[in-house]
């Protein structure tokens, strides 16, 4: 059970989620209506394998650099708690990195391109010199790049090569697209706030310990709402090919609910925060299950 509980902790479980709902999401729009599952199996199983170890490597890169900075911010963290050691963190990443390759290059050119310029990214978040998570800007756009326009455009088109040997991106994803890349600015903003003091104390100019907590939350919560207001008006200008009936409404909805988890929450209180960012993660869930339903009702 405590082996479990630390492997938990260190893969940063939501984002694995994440990687596994994105990644079933894109492949059912980009299969939708010419390809049926249970033909495919084995190009989603190795493009979800490759995924979640190219996510693996990168969020068990960011633990191993910034151990000491995690023993003030996340000392629950397994490196930074001491129930692993460097050795098998690196054992850990070498294994991520190659799985996902492999895989990758298993499943096509495509993905494969797009693990090896996430990589990239990933470590180049990470690790000196750039160690873009040092600054804010540098920061939010790499999370955005990836999370917002590689991961929905590459992989989209990459299952619908090797489906149908075809690169067409077809309209309704461009609302996807466009929310992802402002849902990521706010968790770029978002997860820095719990972590001011850590981050101030050891030269980390994130965007919080520049403008400050209320700042930064109102800031997420403004483009957030921008994001969802954008999909709900989409809806009256018509999507070819969506039901945007469902557009409209559905992001509607989840506004609201995401406006109130918000009023919960005060930005100074580091786990009022903390339980708002679990909230954020699982409307970003919420989104990636229910967005294809718009080809199909």
């Amino acid at each position: 059970m405590k082996l479990f509980s630390i492997a938990w902790r260190f893969s940063r479980p939501h984002t694995i989620i994440g990687s596994l709902l994105s990644t079933w999401s894109l492949y059912f729009m980009s299969a939708y209506p010419q390809a049926e599952v249970k033909n495919q199996i084995a190009l989603f199983l190795l493009t979800l394998i490759s995924a979640i170890g190219c996510n693996l490597y990168i969020v068990c890169l960011n633990q191993i650099t910034d151990i000491e900075l995690d023993k003030l911010n996340k000392p629950h963290l397994p490196l930074a708690s001491g129930e692993i050691s460097r050795s098998t963190a690196r054992v850990i990443i070498t294994v991520s990195a190659l799985v996902s390759i492999i895989s990758a290059y298993s499943a096509g050119w495509l993905m494969f391109a797009l693990v090896l310029i996430v990589g990239a990214l990933g470590t180049a978040y990470s690790v000196p010199p750039l160690k873009f998570k040092k600054h804010h800007l540098a920061a939010a756009f790499s999370i955005t790049l990836v999370r917002g326009v590689l991961v929905n455009i590459l992989m989209f088109l990459h299952f619908q090569w090797e489906i149908s040997e075809t690169l067409d991106f077809p309209i309704f994803m461009w609302p996807l697209v466009l929310f992802m890349i402002l849902f990521s600015i706010g968790i770029a903003w978002l997860k820095d706030i719990p972590d001011v003091k850590g981050d101030r104390n050891h030269g980390i100019e994130t965007l919080v310990v520049n403008r400050g907590s209320r700042w930064v939350f109102r800031g997420a919560i403004s483009l957030v709402s921008f994001s969802y207001l954008t999909l709900v008006l989409w809806g009256f200008i018509g999507l070819p090919g969506f039901n945007t009936v469902f557009l409209s409404f559905f992001h509607f909805v989840v506004w609201v609910l995401f406006l109130l988890g918000s009023l919960k929450a005060n930005p100074f209180i580091k786990k009022d925060v903390k339980v708002f960012y679990r909230f954020y993660w699982v409307l970003f869930f919420v989104e990636y299950l229910f967005y294809p339903l718009g080809l199909v009702l």
